[in-house]
């Protein structure tokens, strides 16, 4: 059985852009919602076996929908996927349930995180388990990064390791 996975993010591109990151890297299902309301029901409805959200959302923001979902559903893994990555957000998202932030900029950590949460070598109790984030790299683009317009610095903050030969 595939695993599902839930992302929201209210910029279109960012979903798209993340859906064909996580369908590629893995054999999972892909289900996207425009805000952290629509986040909530969704993972209500579907119970996926992890979820991604954004920070910042309108009508319900990341960590509102996070502590929601936490409440309601606390087996299922949340990952908050942002561009505000800071040590603050990395506090605030433990006390709401969040399993591990992950910059926008490292899509290379995103992939491994989920395979670390879905991936056969996850055992029942690894995935109720805080993970500090890694800083993004300096100089990484975020919103080039999560369109995936193509330039060599824009490669490597997405994870690809594309040198001049």
């Amino acid at each position: 059985m595939r695993h599902r996975i839930l992302i929201a993010d209210d910029s279109p591109a960012v979903r798209s852009a993340l859906r064909s990151l996580l369908e590629n890297a893995g054999p999972w299902d892909v289900i996207d919602a425009e805000n952290g309301r629509e986040a909530f029901a969704k993972a209500q409805e579907l119970k996926p076996d992890l979820i991604i959200l954004d920070l910042v959302m309108p009508d319900m923001d990341g960590l509102t929908a996070a502590r929601r979902i936490s409440q309601s559903l606390p087996q299922i893994p949340i990952l908050l996927h942002t561009m505000h990555w800071s040590p603050q957000v990395n506090v605030e998202a433990q006390k709401v349930g969040v399993r591990q932030v992950v910059s926008k900029a490292d899509s290379r950590l995103l992939i491994a995180t989920v395979q670390s949460f879905l991936g056969p070598a996850t055992s029942p109790g690894a995935s109720s388990t805080f993970v500090t984030p890694v800083e993004p790299a300096a100089g990484c683009d975020t919103p080039a990064a999560a369109t995936g317009k193509k330039d060599d610095d824009r490669d490597a903050c997405r994870g690809n390791d594309n040198q001049a030969q």
